[in-house]
């Protein structure tokens, strides 16, 4: 009696080891694979091989070329197994789980294909179940697919299925999506968007300016001056950048480029602010001061009559850009004053004469690198007034052998790559358009 037992449990072993070893993986809604998710051109979910490459590849573009033409989107899946699960049930399921079809017009198609059951399911969405009716349905089956299938010739029997299928879905057309934008709404949004920005750059820039006047510790022009201009320069990027990042966020909320209209006229509300504060700051720093050494006031030159006061070295600063001079004079007692206003650039003083005018002058190789010793190179700087001189030597790293291999390696990474199913080569992914199925369709077996 034991030995019967032994005998049944390793038949059922064996029987248990051959169905799983012919349909392999059983599927449920959650790990077949999406089709749009490798790239948004790919129509088939081949996960098991049931049909070849090529026949993957020629519906694809066969279903493609129909959703370009009347946007209707088709999704065909080949599984070995569902385990016990329902086909039909499976069918809305999955349909309802990827969104088979665009959402504004349901044209989605679900076909599936379950090999153990020797079934296949056409689920229809709402928006084709006039123009793919139940019997058509059930026809395009048994006239086009089922011979074939027989024959466990499932190659021949998809691409005679989809040709049967394509002419009868051509005959209905649905509009491509379009966002419509009720620009009588908008347009007034925006303007107000615009006005807002340009009170508040302006509300803020001034904020500012007052403050900085009013600061005792800035008992100069030039320091006011510098202070308005750096302060200025933080609001209007704030505002700026703050106003750039809602548009953007416009723009992907609404997902329609002409948004970025929107984005260019930013700038140009800052704009009256930002020469706001530029007239203010000439006026701040050109206006008279008190005389140190009288009761009068000392007045700014102009840039004709100020270099009687400048050292030529001062004079040969301003006509290279680096510094800028104001030169007060009173006109009671003929006190001077020289402020300072340092500029950006790309000298610095000169160790020997002070003037702002040294910078790079050259850089020559002494001893070239090699990839068994290091080099040297001898970079000169020097001062565009006094002609002073500094030689400084820097190292050079040896040459690497691997820079290339590695560089081409690391290229290589980063394109190389193992296909999926549907042909996705890189291409972007993306997902099915959101249609729904009351579960109409037809089922089928052979």
């Amino acid at each position: 009696m034991m030995k019967l037992i032994k005998i049944n449990i390793i038949w059922i072993f064996v029987f248990v080891l051959n169905i799983t070893s012919i349909y392999g993986v059983v599927y449920n809604l959650n790990n077949i694979p999406n089709p749009k998710a490798i790239d948004s051109r790919t129509h088939v979910s081949n996960p098991d091989g049931i049909i070849n490459f090529n026949t993957v590849q020629t519906i694809n573009k066969k279903l493609s070329s129909l959703e370009t033409q009347n946007q209707i989107e088709v999704a065909v899946v080949l599984v070995n197994s569902i385990g016990t699960e329902n086909i039909e049930m499976f069918a809305t399921d999955l349909f309802k789980k990827w969104g088979v079809g665009k959402a504004k017009d349901n044209n989605g198609l679900l076909i599936l294909f379950v090999g153990d059951q020797k079934a296949i399911r056409f689920e229809t969405g709402y928006g084709l179940e006039g123009v793919l009716p139940d019997a058509l349905a059930s026809r395009v089956q048994n006239q086009s697919m089922f011979p074939y299938f027989k024959n466990g010739d499932y190659d021949t029997g998809f691409i005679k299925g989809i040709d049967h299928l394509i002419p009868i879905l051509e005959k209905e057309e649905f509009e491509k999506e379009q966002n419509t934008i009720a620009w009588s709404t908008v347009l007034p949004i925006v303007a107000g968007i615009y006005v807002i920005i340009l009170l508040i750059s302006f509300i803020l820039t001034n904020s500012s300016i007052k403050k900085i006047k009013n600061n005792a510790v800035l008992r100069t022009n030039i320091s006011k001056y510098i202070a308005i201009k750096n302060n200025k320069r933080g609001v209007i990027s704030l505002i700026n950048i703050t106003s750039i990042a809602i548009g953007v966020f416009v723009i992907l909320m609404f997902s329609n480029p002409v948004f970025l209209v929107f984005l260019v006229g930013i700038p140009i509300m800052t704009y009256p602010a930002n020469l706001y504060a530029k007239i203010i700051m000439w006026k701040i720093r050109r206006q008279p001061i008190p005389c140190t050494a009288c009761e009068g006031k000392m007045q700014i030159l102009s840039e004709k009559k100020e270099d009687a006061y400048l050292k030529v070295s001062q004079q040969f600063e301003e006509e290279l850009g680096t510094v800028d001079y104001d030169v007060f004079v009173c006109k009671d007692c003929g006190n001077e004053a020289v402020f300072t206003l340092d500029k950006p650039s790309a000298y610095s003083e000169c160790p020997q004469c002070k003037t702002k005018a040294f910078s790079l002058h050259s850089k020559k190789v002494i001893v070239a690198p090699t990839f068994i010793n290091s080099g040297t190179e001898r970079v000169t700087y020097k001062c565009k007034f006094c002609g002073y001189e500094e030689n400084d030597n820097h190292h050079l790293p040896k040459i690497s052998r691997n820079s290339s291999i590695a560089a081409g390696a690391a290229a290589g990474s980063m394109f190389s790559g193992r296909g999926g199913f549907g042909g996705g080569g890189g291409l972007s992914g993306g997902s099915f358009g959101g249609g729904l199925s009351g579960g109409g369709g037809a089922t089928g077996r052979w």
